[in-house]
């Protein structure tokens, strides 16, 4: 290696080079365009990339020179290892809106060995493949240092006329010229934009940014309630109901709202129209864990860690209906042991439920196949026991839509061309690569829609049957893939539809539902008072807390991200306090928006926080 020469290894750190701004630029105008940021950002990862290779190649100098030959070859391996750091880096922005190292915080060094291997098969990549995977990434820096070797000898063959001085002018002057750039433009940049673009930037942070709004809590955050009391509470109700009709609930994954059109989930948009639905329904989370904590217990959904790491009863709602005469039957083609969820929604060691049947899914079968099974297997249950016509509430919870959205292998799909494995990762995504994304997605949608299309030809007319979705799906409509990122409409928006019986029972009006509803719904409706414990409305009652609460994934960790949606405008917030939720006095003010996401420009930021959701920050705090 000709690390100590005059000239330069430029095809391998121009390639570095390329490769990054590729990244750098696929990112940012990937994103939305708010305000002209996009130009901005864009020259500061030009300005960050050259600083990062300048250093680099000047290090890589100084310890040929000064310590040895093989400390300079260690040096371009670890180099080469960067590189795939940026490319994780790039897929992590894209994917999560986590920087490399948040990622691996929350993935790695935070996480359990199973979740950790069950988020490897959730990626729909097999194993082998990560098995290979990782054996690459061990490869890196020899495979790095090999790639140097080859192309140092192909650039020695014709030189070109840089040297170091070049790159140490550079790494002196352009962190400079950026700082001055920061003066000159950082006041005028929104503070929504510089949360959304800063993470597409190698460095993931300006020398300068724009003042956040905080907002002081006018007391300390609301804590859930004990597990005691409200065990306490379920034990002293008395109530008698006059009839118990069977109550069906479906949980579909990554079910968006607008997916339910006739064109591609007919059954579905007959069963919403002919029964109770809101718009907009608005999910506990943008991941699952979060929103079925937030259906099965009717919490604020950023309470989920708090309680998931102590409570033993499950879910109060079940509990109650449980004392109510009801049984409960799983039907789950859904990996329920993700994060402990079984033990959080169905009590220690499933103790709530009468009977309980997995149909996990792994190659060869698809989720589409365990989806199927689940259903068939209900169906036969109902046919073989008759005295299962009431009394019993059905669980069902199905997978095909989650990425990387499947159909059997014998269904012909509806919508065509549609994205092959992989079409997902591409740096350049093309308009013509985001609609056959969407078809896969939507081919997925309408097999579910043809398995509830069964469910329906058979439904009791007295039976209460519910049908939501965990959390929504985004396609780059906000620079971002699948959900877990953002809490934008697409990944937060979901399809909420009830059947009360025969539905002659009066409803209230509202302007928003929550998942946080559905059981002080079916508990009111069978005629029962909901429990306080039960933190959601009940849609036959006046809403006492008229507002949607949305949390932002966050691993295996507290989520400290959320938003308060009123049905027409939302407030997107970070607790100060991100490990201690319960002790934050103020929240960070992350964005204002209109309910479709459109940017809210208001000149007194407190006074319009105040006047659309200073009810419910009262509400969710003590005094």
């Amino acid at each position: 290696m000709r690390i100590m020469g005059q000239t330069i290894n430029y095809l391998y750190y121009g390639f570095f080079f390329a490769l990054l701004m590729l990244l750098e630029t696929s990112s940012i105008f990937t994103k939305e365009s708010l305000g002209g940021s996009q130009v901005f950002f864009l020259l500061y990862a030009l300005g960050q990339v050259l600083v990062e290779l300048s250093v680099f190649i000047l290090t890589a100098f100084v310890l040929h020179k000064y310590v040895g030959r093989w400390a300079a070859a260690v040096f371009i391996g670890l180099t080469f290892c960067a590189v795939f750091l940026h490319i994780f880096d790039f897929l992590m922005d894209r994917i999560l809106d986590l920087s490399v190292w948040e990622a691996l915080n929350v993935f790695v060094f935070q996480e359990s060995i199973g979740n950790f291997f069950y988020l490897l098969d959730a990626s729909g990549i097999s194993l082998w493949i990560w098995c290979v995977a990782f054996a690459l990434i061990a490869a890196l820096p020899f495979l790095g240092i090999l790639i140097y070797h080859v192309t140092d000898q192909i650039s020695a063959r014709k030189e070109l006329p840089i040297t170091h001085a070049h790159f140490l002018q550079i790494a002196l002057c352009v962190p400079l010229a950026l700082l001055l750039w920061d003066l000159s433009a950082s006041k005028v940049i929104d503070p929504d934009a510089y949360t959304a673009f800063r993470k597409s930037l190698p460095w993931k942070t300006t020398f300068l940014h724009p003042a956040t709004a905080q907002l002081t809590l006018p007391g300390s955050v609301l804590e859930p309630p004990e597990e005691p009391v409200v065990l306490r509470a379920i034990e002293e109700n008395k109530s008698v109901l006059e009839k118990r009709p069977n109550i069906f609930i479906f949980i579909a994954e990554s079910l968006r709202a607008d997916s339910i059109t006739e064109n591609i989930a007919p059954h579905l948009s007959a069963f919403r129209d002919h029964c109770t639905h809101f718009s907009p329904a608005v999910a506990g989370g943008n991941a699952s864990q979060i929103s079925w904590f937030s259906i099965f217990h009717s919490q604020y959904s950023y309470h989920w860690k708090t309680l998931q790491s102590k409570w033993k009863m499950g879910s109060p709602a079940l509990k109650l209906l449980k004392q109510l005469g009801y049984q409960l039957r799983l039907y789950s083609s859904a990996q329920l042991s993700y994060y402990g969820m079984e033990e959080l929604l169905f009590g220690e060691k499933a103790h709530l439920l009468d009977s309980r049947q997995y149909f996990l899914h792994s190659p060869p079968q698809s989720a589409a196949d365990t989806d199927a099974a689940a259903l068939g297997k209900l169906q036969k249950d109902l046919e073989h026991h008759p005295e299962w016509k009431e009394g019993q509430v059905f669980i069902i919870f199905w997978d095909c839509t989650h990425f990387d959205y499947s159909w059997p292998k014998a269904w012909r799909p509806k919508f065509t061309p549609f994205a092959q494995h992989f079409a997902y990762f591409r740096t350049i995504q093309s308009q013509k690569n985001i609609r056959q994304i969407k078809n896969r997605y939507h081919n997925a949608v309408n097999y579910l829609d043809s398995l509830f299309g069964q469910f329906m030809q058979h439904m009791d007319k007295d039976a209460i049957v519910v049908f939501s979705a965990d959390h929504g799906e985004e396609f780059f409509e906000h620079g971002h893939l699948f959900h877990n990122s953002h809490l934008t409409k697409e990944q937060t928006c979901i399809p909420l539809y009830v059947k009360f019986g025969d539905g002659s029972k009066p409803l209230q009006p509202r302007k928003v539902i929550s998942q946080m509803d559905i059981f002080p719904s079916i508990i009111d409706y069978l005629g029962v008072t909901p429990p306080q414990f039960l933190q959601g409305n009940s849609l036959f009652q006046e809403p006492h807390f008229p507002y949607a609460i949305t949390s932002r994934y966050n691993a295996g960790l507290t989520p400290y991200e959320f938003s308060i949606h009123n049905g027409t405008h939302k407030l997107i917030a970070q607790f100060a306090n991100r490990h201690q939720i319960l002790d934050s006095k103020q929240l960070q003010i992350i964005s204002l928006r209109t309910h479709d996401d459109k940017n809210v420009k208001v000149t007194d930021a407190h006074h319009w926080i105040q006047q659309e959701f200073g009810a419910a920050i009262e509400q969710l705090t003590t005094h």
